[in-house]
């Protein structure tokens, strides 16, 4: 801690001269902070790291270069979830209130990824079968009322050996047993096999689960237990460390404020495996993801002032997380700074709206498209977006209207706030190492930025947005229990999902799918646009075979697809 302490300090020092050094260019200015934030020297700003604060530190230097008075936020993250050698599963004999034995941790039992950090129940238990409850079928395994009791459950369906695709797998998932186990009042759930030769669920604590307040075990045998109660100790060993959000705040002394926000954070190494490389560690600089978010929210910090934009306060955040699931801005928005609520509940009542810069580093050079994602938040966006001017011959705009998706601004659009999502498109070296600041367009960032500006130029004296509930709000919720391995063409407007990317090593690759290919279908589901996509995939179950549609060219393809 010393040396990181050291180094910081070292780093202040320096970024506090080099700040009072502002390039004269936006291109140069731009290409300054990028160099910095994606340099190797950051090892790829993961959060919690030292990387990350650096980047941090490196923000508010800039801050105080634009006048301006930073702040930092810290929040917990988990990065590690062990089970410790306090769990304990204890078998009791019938008639005798002492445990007679205790199986081993590890290789006879362990908690799953659901399971409490700290808690212990004693209780009878109760065999409940599969644990299955599905109405098209009229089947409900809870015969016995489980209320304060210990659910014993089988893991998979009945005749699944025979028929793998029996509509009963639609409700077999442990979370869905798990959810209906819990609602009948269940203190403590156990999984055994159905059969010796059951694959075992992974005894690997998921780091970002969200735990229940109960016991959650799974068992190694077939078998049940004496009639007798059952004591479980469910004791995680959890490692934490803290992200930092950094924001600044521009006074106009107005009613409302804008925020200007962008991650700094980055996936390291690849410490939680979000990778898209398949090679041997390395470290993943994030130039486009997303340092040049980070350096556009800089140059606005810079440059959102005078007459032109005036009519509200901007609030510039660089918040860290995101690539962890939107930590940090979820967090900010829990905990907002006193200027930014609108009354005594803590609501983010002062903010007008948000822009999110992810990922605008990247303008093709070719179609020059640059895409604003949300703009169906508020009619208020549209109507300025047609008044923008620009060289249609250096940038294009295409616009998506869902308010969700996986970047921070859908934390601000569930608060029911007005969002736009600047983003210069996906590539084939997104979360890969290769993601380096020499491929960056510093020409289509400058472009990019006039027409940030422009659009908040625009509404400046429009007051408050209101805000519209898109109509596909709810499928940014979707969970997937598999993954294609493709990139969606954001910049794509017709029929069904392009294809721009597609990843070494996964289904899609497996199978054939190239890029620019244009998927018709995903299993039985007609695929008119990215939301269709996402909703067939949350629906395919990974232990049954699938296909996918696919136009390339002139030809309709298809090809069977095996998840993992």
């Amino acid at each position: 801690m010393r040396f990181i302490a050291s180094s910081i300090l070292a780093l202040c020092s320096i970024t506090i001269i080099y700040a009072q050094q502002v390039p004269a260019t936006r291109a140069e200015r731009l290409k300054k902070d990028i160099r910095y934030l994606a340099s190797d020297e950051l090892k790829g700003r993961q959060t919690g790291s030292p990387g990350e604060m650096m980047s941090a530190e490196y923000i508010k230097q800039q801050f105080i270069a634009a006048k301006l008075q930073p702040q930092t936020q810290e929040f917990d993250i988990v990065k590690l979830r062990l089970a410790s050698n306090k769990c304990l599963f204890g078998v009791r004999a019938p008639g005798i209130d002492t445990i007679i034995r205790k199986l081993t941790l590890f290789s006879e039992y362990y908690p799953l990824s659901q399971s409490a950090n700290l808690d212990s129940v004693t209780a009878p238990w109760v065999d409940c079968g599969y644990g299955l409850v599905q109405e098209k079928t009229k089947r409900d395994d809870y015969v016995f009322d489980i209320t304060g009791k210990i659910a014993l459950i089988r893991l998979g369906f009945p005749g699944m050996q025979e028929n793998p695709k029996d509509e009963l797998s639609e409700v077999a998932e442990i979370p869905n047993k798990i959810a209906e186990a819990t609602k009948r009042g269940a203190v403590g759930i156990i999984f055994i096999k159905p059969y010796s030769s059951y694959i075992a669920p992974t005894g690997n604590l998921k780091r970002d689960e969200k735990t229940l307040s109960i016991p959650v075990f799974f068992c190694n045998q077939t078998g049940v237990f004496p009639v007798a109660p059952i004591t479980l100790i469910s004791n995680i060993y959890v490692l934490k460390a803290q992200g930092h959000n950094v924001y600044a705040f521009r006074n106009n002394r107005k009613k409302n404020t804008i925020v200007v926000c962008a991650h700094h954070d980055h996936i390291g190494i690849n410490e939680y495996e979000n990778s898209r490389y398949t090679g041997k560690a390395e470290i993943h600089n994030g130039a486009d993801d997303n340092a040049s978010g980070v350096a556009a929210m800089l140059e606005m910090a810079r440059t959102l002032k005078g007459a032109k934009y005036k009519k509200n306060n901007y609030l510039f955040i660089a918040f860290s997380g995101e690539e962890l699931g939107l930590l940090g801005s979820k967090f900010f928005t829990q905990n907002p700074p006193e200027n930014l609520t609108g009354n005594t509940n803590g609501k983010l009542g002062k903010i007008n709206y948000v822009i999110n810069i992810d990922m605008l580093g990247r303008i093709d050079t070719t179609k020059k498209v640059l895409t604003l994602n949300g703009v169906g938040t508020s009619p208020q966006f549209e109507k300025a977006i047609v008044m923008i001017k620009t060289d249609t011959n250096q940038i294009r705009i295409t616009t998506t209207k869902s308010g969700l998706g996986p970047s921070d601004h859908a934390s601000f659009y569930i608060e029911n706030i007005p969002v736009v999502h600047f983003f210069s498109g996906q590539h084939e070296d997104y979360h890969k190492p290769s993601d380096d600041e020499n491929l960056i367009n510093y020409v289509g960032m400058a472009n990019s930025l006039n027409v940030m500006e422009q659009l908040v130029s625009l509404n400046n004296k429009r007051g408050k947005l209101p805000f519209t509930k898109t109509q596909d709000a709810t499928a940014g919720r979707i969970k997937f229990k598999v993954t294609l391995g493709v990139m969606p063409d954001y910049s794509y407007s017709g029929k069904g999902m392009r294809i721009d990317g597609v990843t070494d090593g996964k289904p899609a690759q497996k199978a054939g799918l190239q890029k620019g290919d244009i998927i018709m279908m995903l299993g039985d589901m007609p695929v008119n646009g990215i939301e269709d996509y996402m909703v067939g995939l949350g629906k395919i179950n990974p232990e049954n075979p699938s296909k996918v549609v696919v136009i390339r060219g002139t030809e309709t393809l298809t090809f069977p697809i095996i998840f993992q």
